[in-house]
This record gives C-alpha cells, sequence and structure tokens, in this order.
C-alpha cells in the first residue's frame, strides 16, 4: 500500500476548494491503492514526475517508489 502525502500549497488548495473538489480529492487518496500511479484520467510521466488531468484539473506528482509514497506538488484548474 502506498502514502499519498501533499505539500502545503496542494493541501492549502484542497482545504480552500474542499466543497467544489470533494471527488477530486477522492482520486488523488485512490493513488494509495494504485501504486502512486493514477487508473483515470490522461497522464504523462516524465523523470520521475507525473502530470495528471483530471477533472478539469492538473495535478501535479511525484513517485518516491523505494517509500511507496506519491506526493501531490500542486494542482491547478485547467
Amino acid at each position: 500500500m502506498w502514502e499519498v502525502h501533499y505539500s502545503q500549497e496542494a493541501a492549502t488548495y484542497l482545504e480552500d476548494n474542499a466543497a467544489l473538489i470533494t471527488s477530486l480529492f477522492f482520486a488523488i487518496e485512490s493513488l494509495a491503492g494504485s501504486a502512486g500511479k493514477p487508473s483515470v484520467g490522461g497522464f504523462q510521466e516524465v523523470e520521475g514526475i507525473i502530470f495528471w488531468n483530471i477533472q478539469d484539473h492538473l495535478v501535479v506528482l511525484r513517485r518516491m517508489e523505494s517509500l511507496h509514497i506519491v506526493r501531490v506538488l500542486f494542482m491547478k484548474p485547467e
């Protein structure tokens, strides 16, 4: 099982917009059960950074395979 960690910027965005992006939060949390890689939406991995387009947002992630952690660096509406 993987863990999902959030940068301060990503955590603040989620907190400030919680009522509007609940389903986005659950999609991000589902990374814990999918080896830290998106299973829905389009994504591209470049040098260990994942650019994920989901629910009208760009979510940028970094996978730390040895620790089984995926870190959400930031997210923004498209």
